[in-house]
């Protein structure tokens, strides 16, 4: 089955995306990923003016994304209208610090990259092998702008020695979580940081997360595939959850500038917007938040949100970058 790291920890429950064209957007994540695409719903009130900061009487459709039974890895796309928006990442920013990308298995990224080319989405390189260091196992990655100025990245799992992640993580994939084309839910999802000890204190005291892969990146040919200099060096930590899916990828440039989209990763623009995570105590994930200085965003309340239903949330913004985090529960 794999190894859990953090049976009480919180993976990623929900990714919010403002979306520019609805079709376009449910064409890949229901079409392509193969993920169940609930009704169409209206999404206003006080309570979703007071969620994203939107004026009085705005009002969003929301499509809610998901592979049945599966609880984790989730998306919730919302289309704000015709309102003033932009994107969160311009073109050709393939590292920034906040929200970045969303990331998805597959048994055939070849295939799939060749396929995705001939639809007209742009590919920042060719499928990439590469080993991981400290026996972590060897996965095939590519990148590609998907819809929505989100980054989208497939990942292959090479190997399959039970001993290494990528191993354990192969084995649980073969037996839960396939969609009917193939892919998975959101596996894991990147979160570039400008403090690391902030956002993993952030992930391990709130959301009670364990770190899982603990890496330096700073080879030629994963720099080369995930489009930042070739002497770049990156720390990246793996925070896990009680989920093999909905991992949280940190990563900071340790040499290399990245500019802040966390100022416009907020509603109604068009991007990666916030993270949903469920807990079971709110009050002590609140307290948590505040000890870290976490800014709070949208005050403690219930909130009905399209896929979830009538919850206890708040929404801060993680001490180590900005980005939204929207804390539930149920």
């Amino acid at each position: 089955m794999g190894e859990i790291v953090a049976l009480d920890g919180s993976p990623l429950n929900v990714a919010v995306i403002g979306v520019e064209d609805m079709d376009a957007s449910l064409h890949f994540y229901r079409d392509i990923i193969g993920l169940t695409a609930h009704d169409p719903v209206t999404w206003s009130g006080s309570g979703f003016e007071s969620l994203w900061h939107i004026p009085e009487g705005a009002s969003a459709q929301a499509v809610f994304c998901e592979l049945p039974d599966c609880p984790v890895g989730r998306v919730l796309l919302l289309d704000f209208g015709d309102v003033a928006k932009h994107h969160i990442r311009p073109a050709v920013t393939p590292r920034a610090i906040g929200l970045v990308n969303l990331n998805f298995y597959t048994d055939d990224i070849r295939a799939d990259t060749k396929r995705l080319q001939a639809e007209g989405y742009r590919f920042w390189s060719e499928p990439t092998f590469y080993e991981m260091s400290d026996s972590q196992g060897a996965p095939t990655e590519v990148v590609f702008d998907g819809p929505d100025s989100v980054a989208i990245n497939f990942v292959e799992l090479t190997g399959d020695d039970p001993n290494t992640r990528v191993g354990q993580m192969r084995a649980y994939v073969r037996d839960h979580g396939r969609t009917p084309t193939g892919f998975t839910p959101v596996v894991t999802t990147s979160h570039c940081v400008a403090d690391m000890d902030k956002a993993v204190s952030f992930y391990e005291k709130v959301l009670k997360n364990g770190v899982l892969i603990d890496e330096i990146f700073d080879r030629p040919e994963v720099n080369r595939f995930l489009n930042i200099p070739e002497d770049g060096r990156t720390a990246i930590k793996f925070m896990q959850g009680n989920h093999m899916f909905g991992k949280i990828a940190l990563s900071m440039p340790l040499n290399y500038e990245c500019r802040d989209l966390t100022p416009d990763a907020v509603a109604p623009n068009t991007g990666y917007i916030a993270q949903m995570f469920e807990v079971k105590d709110l009050d002590y994930a609140i307290e948590e938040s505040a000890q870290l200085g976490a800014e709070t965003y949208a005050p403690p309340g219930q909130y009905d949100i399209p896929g979830l239903g009538t919850v206890d949330a708040v929404t801060v913004r993680n001490p180590g970058s900005g980005a939204l985090q929207v804390i539930f529960k149920v």
